[in-house]
């Protein structure tokens, strides 16, 4: 038969013929090729590949051993490849509770949890640049006897007390974990800069999530671009090819099942919204869209004016001589806290009469709630900056007030020159000499306002958050972080799992249907937890300059909201009615996935990214404001210097050596720049040239293989 004729021993060819040897191989090379579209039995094809197999391990070596060494390479790099792809699988942290997730709930949903993770691995990596160039050598090497850095002697009592630690203050304000406690010292222990690094590891922080965002952005649109389309025969292709038979688990082949039937939902659906009718009564749907529109508006001005009344409350607080209660001191952060989680809940009832597509409504609701995660954002950081500027113009106007006050000569020779002739012992001319000194001092300050807390010795905000103002925002933005992880784990307790018991158990108690109808159980709110992540990361990138332990912070956080939030899903919610694709991509991410048999966990699409880069870019610039334009407090690694950035020019005046400057300044020149800008100028025309040519032949394949299989 065939196949006994395919097996060939070491006796069917002469040693010492290499052209026949050499033809028997290539043979065998074509049985091992061809096996499967052999009409044999698996018992008969896997006698055959084996024998083919090692008749060609055997033989292949004797015409090139170094040919045989490469084959050998190549195999054994192919199983470590296979091998290491597997680890990764297994490392992959959450993957199999994604995988889950996605049986029972969808993509969309599940998309939200690999962002998390993606998230989670952002900040790690943020979290290990901070600790290893910042809190390291700050612990060995730093100046650790500096004045600023010790504990006034009127808070050591309480620095440990739980009211202390709750605001970060104590021994949580003058550790690592503010920018406030770090050296100002230009080099410490054996030549390490920390002023030098804790900028550049500022900028570093930012230039990694640029290219970790851009990378993972171009690497979705590869595989989205290498998918092929699903418009024809999606049901066919959909039932007949969607079972893995290499499952041998009954719980992972239950959740494939769960998984098939829940993307034949979403493809049912998306057929429903491609063939559902125009509304008919278009005036009204415009009215209504347009009366949405407005209460967004007036949402998000009622949101920002809600924060701004606060910043403004907390101080005149300040300015108060009593003790705060723990409300005013947490006021700003609660109120915060309380707007980005109510105000999402309204955008979705308002949405609902607009009639979008279910994943139109999906980034509607998407675009409204990052304006308003990115409003409060702005607003709060206005806030903060506005008053740590206010309060420090009048520090320093209060601080040349005592100078000139306490310089007896300068005022005893004023007044002697002007009032020599008028000095008489009578109370109205002491009252003149007083008006005129009170004139003097008016002259050096910005407004009669300030004159009395001169002579008072008062300033307008508390010394300590003046003279030390990054600590303060961090402290705000550290409390920020922990109040809204804190009302995340009670919302999830409150709204879905006492809901949840509440309509378990009392349902039958009830004359409706509590299941079905209010208060029903809850439902994920993809857009909102989308958004809320954002939104924290956006605290945590601005944040990280003032606080540059906040990322290791953050990444407990997600944690927690990852078990948090699986639990939830998988005890108290219910998939959404309305089931949908996240977007066309996602199907095509995993049909990649399944095809080439990569790691699970690419990001649903580049929708949320997009928004992450533009939350990213705005983060970046109080920062950018910070280091510019307002000079540094009398604490931190750049006390006693005009700007921040002033550290950069110092190091190159006092550390580059003469040729390195020299080259630099050239560099600098307009004749290096100006050239340098037009040939990237041009270098990007090209390459745009390039892409839109590569994506016209890729739509006329496309096209072609579109026409071939409708053939």
């Amino acid at each position: 038969s065939d196949t006994d004729a395919d097996l060939l021993t070491d006796d069917d060819v002469s040693d010492n013929d290499p052209k026949e040897i050499l033809e028997k191989i290539q043979e065998q090379k074509d049985i091992i090729a061809n096996v499967r579209s052999r009409p044999w039995s698996m018992k008969k094809k896997l006698k055959v590949l084996d024998a083919a197999r090692r008749y060609v391990e055997k033989h292949e070596g004797r015409l090139s051993k170094t040919n045989g060494y490469s084959e050998a390479g190549k195999e054994a790099w192919r199983k470590f490849k296979r091998t290491a792809n597997n680890v990764c699988v297994v490392l992959t942290p959450w993957d199999m509770r994604i995988k889950t997730i996605e049986s029972y709930f969808g993509s969309g949903v599940a998309s939200y949890f690999i962002f998390l993770r993606w998230l989670v691995q952002i900040n790690v990596i943020m979290a290990i640049i901070t600790t290893a160039f910042l809190v390291v050598p700050e612990i060995l090497v730093g100046n650790t006897t500096a004045g600023y850095k010790q504990i006034p002697v009127s808070e050591r009592k309480s620095k440990w007390d739980l009211h202390t630690i709750w605001s970060f203050g104590g021994r949580l304000q003058h550790s690592v974990l503010f920018y406030g406690y770090y050296t100002n010292d230009r080099v410490v222990g054996n030549g390490y800069r920390i002023p030098l690094a804790y900028f550049l590891v500022g900028i570093a922080t930012f230039a990694y999530s640029f290219m970790a965002l851009l990378r993972k952005m171009a690497k979705n649109s590869r595989l989205n671009g290498s998918a092929s389309s699903e418009d024809d025969y999606t049901f066919s292709w959909r039932l007949f090819s969607s079972w893995d038979y290499t499952i041998g688990n009954q719980e992972t082949a239950e959740n494939k099942s769960a998984a098939i039937a829940t993307v034949l939902r979403e493809a049912i659906v998306e057929e429903q919204e491609k063939e559902k009718k125009e509304y008919t009564r278009v005036k009204l749907l415009i009215f209504l869209r347009v009366v949405a529109n407005i209460l967004v508006l007036l949402l998000l001005a009622g949101s920002l004016y809600s924060i701004q009344f606060a910043v403004n409350r907390a101080q005149s607080l300040e300015n108060e001589e009593r003790e705060s209660t723990f409300w005013e001191q947490n006021e700003l952060s609660i109120v915060v806290t309380a707007v980005t989680m109510i105000t999402p809940s309204l955008f979705e009832v308002i949405g609902s009469m607009e009639k979008y597509h279910p994943r139109n409504t999906l980034r509607i609701q998407l675009a409204r709630i990052l304006m308003l995660y990115l409003g409060n954002l702005y607003s709060l950081m206005i806030g903060l900056l506005g008053h740590v500027a206010e309060a420090t113009a009048h520090q320093q106007d209060d601080t040349e007030l005592h100078k000139i006050l306490r310089s007896r000569s300068y005022i005893l020779t004023y007044m002697k020159k002007k009032y020599e002739s008028i000095l008489i012992a009578s109370p109205i001319c002491k009252l003149a000499i007083v008006e005129s000194i009170i004139q003097l001092v008016f002259r050096f300050s910005s407004s009669k306002q300030n004159i009395p807390s001169v002579f008072k010795n008062k300033t307008a905000v508390p010394g300590q958050r003046t003279e030390c103002w990054e600590t303060y925002v961090g402290q705000e933005l550290m409390k920020l972080t922990i109040i809204d992880l804190i009302s995340t784990v009670l919302t999830i307790l409150i709204v879905d799992f006492i809901r949840a018991l509440f309509v378990r158990y009392f349902n039958r108690c009830c004359c409706w249907d509590m299941e079905n109808q209010f208060p029903e159980y809850g439902e994920f709110k993809i857009a909102e937890n989308v958004l809320h992540l954002i939104y924290n990361q956006g605290i945590t990138w601005v944040g990280t300059f003032f606080s540059p332990l906040l990322p290791a912070l953050n990444v407990i956080k997600l944690t927690l909201i990852m078990y948090i939030r699986s639990w939830a899903l998988a005890t108290c919610n219910v998939p959404h009615q309305r089931v949908f694709r996240a977007s066309r991509q996602v199907s095509n991410l995993r049909k990649i996935y399944s095809i080439r048999c990569k790691i699970y966990g690419k990001l649903s699409n580049n929708f949320y990214l997009a928004m992450l880069l533009f939350m990213l870019f705005l983060s970046l610039l109080p920062t950018v404001w910070v280091i510019v334009k307002h000079p540094p407090s009398s604490c931190g690694p750049f006390r006693n210097r005009e700007w921040m950035y002033t550290i950069v020019t110092e190091t190159m005046d006092n550390d580059i050596p003469s040729w390195m400057k020299k080259a630099l300044g050239y560099l600098t020149t307009p004749v290096v720049i100006l050239p340098s800008i037009l040939l990237l100028v041009m270098v990007i025309y090209y390459l745009q040239a390039i892409a839109r040519s590569s994506k016209e032949a890729n739509n006329r394949l496309k096209l072609q293989l579109h026409y071939e299989r409708k053939e």
